[in-house]
């Protein structure tokens, strides 16, 4: 999660904290008026003990005193259970807290540690993912449609009636030519990865392209974090990264220097279909 999710995860949780805080504030002042009742007839309860106030209750258990003490009783358990309530909710606060606090010192480290080279070589990389992913997004469309038209086509000829799913002999022929339901559902869920599949879920573009950014934002600071750290690793926090630089092909590479030594960095574009673009390994070696 980034920090602006995790800020709001806080927030919330604080607001739990103190709904339940002025819930158990509530109870202990309607435990102080019946208490009050309750001492005006010459009863001091202990209300540190339920076990305590529940033995006086059952002293007077025959007397009109006795539904009196009940209520202080009452009162104590509503708060027993409302500081249970709270515990759980300062836990979950605790929780949200700490990995906020996590993010942030990431936050921090990456802005003191990354040399303006390694930012600039990453916001490249996601500039070209958030275009690859758009334009695979919009093939998946053209796809989805083509074969879909193709089914339909293939089906109409065979007999299949409109909204009715085809009998076997009428599947065994979709199948035949790789318009059934299942082969169809393959090829585009290949073709389109995990990331365009999710992007198709979110009908309104302007939340579908929030979404995608805030996805490769995401994993900009990630892929940075684990570089940073891998530097850091071979040669100490990082010194002088002048001698890094980024190649017209879009790769970081160069000599970077730390605390402890020197390293070589050195990207390589991952081969596959149409996936150079975006897809990289970048490797530091130390020089001994």
């Amino acid at each position: 999660m980034n920090i602006e999710i995790l800020e709001e995860k806080v927030q919330k949780a604080q607001e739990q904290v103190n709904k339940k805080k002025k819930t158990i504030e509530r109870h202990e002042k309607a435990l102080e008026k019946k208490n009050i009742k309750v001492a005006k007839q010459g009863i001091t309860l202990d209300l540190s003990s339920i076990d305590a106030v529940e033995n006086i209750q059952m002293e007077h258990r025959q007397t009109d005193l006795y539904w009196d003490i009940s209520e202080v009783k009452g009162k104590l358990e509503d708060i027993r259970g409302a500081r249970g309530k709270l515990k759980k909710a300062e836990d979950t606060l605790a929780n949200w807290q700490s990995k906020l606090d996590v993010e942030i010192d990431k936050e921090k480290f990456l802005q003191d540690q990354a040399p303006q080279v390694i930012k600039d070589f990453l916001e490249n990389w996601k500039e070209l993912a958030y275009k690859w992913h758009i334009k695979r997004y919009n093939d998946y469309l053209e796809m989805r449609k083509d074969l879909e038209d193709k089914a339909d086509k293939l089906k109409e000829e065979i007999g299949v009636r409109k909204n009715f799913f085809p009998n076997k002999e009428q599947e065994a022929i979709l199948k035949e030519h790789e318009l059934d339901y299942q082969t169809i559902k393959g090829k585009l869920t290949y073709f389109a990865g995990g990331t365009v599949l999710r992007m198709a879920t979110i009908y309104d573009e302007e939340k579908r392209l929030t979404w995608l950014n805030k996805l490769l934002e995401d994993d900009k600071k990630f892929k940075m974090l684990d570089l940073i750290r891998r530097i850091n690793g071979k040669i100490g926090l990082i010194t002088d990264a002048s001698n890094l630089s980024i190649s017209r092909d879009g790769n970081l590479n160069g000599i970077i220097i730390g605390e402890k030594g020197k390293a070589r960095v050195e990207t390589i574009g991952a081969g596959g279909y149409n996936i150079q673009c975006f897809h990289f390994r970048t490797l530091v070696k130390e020089i001994k």
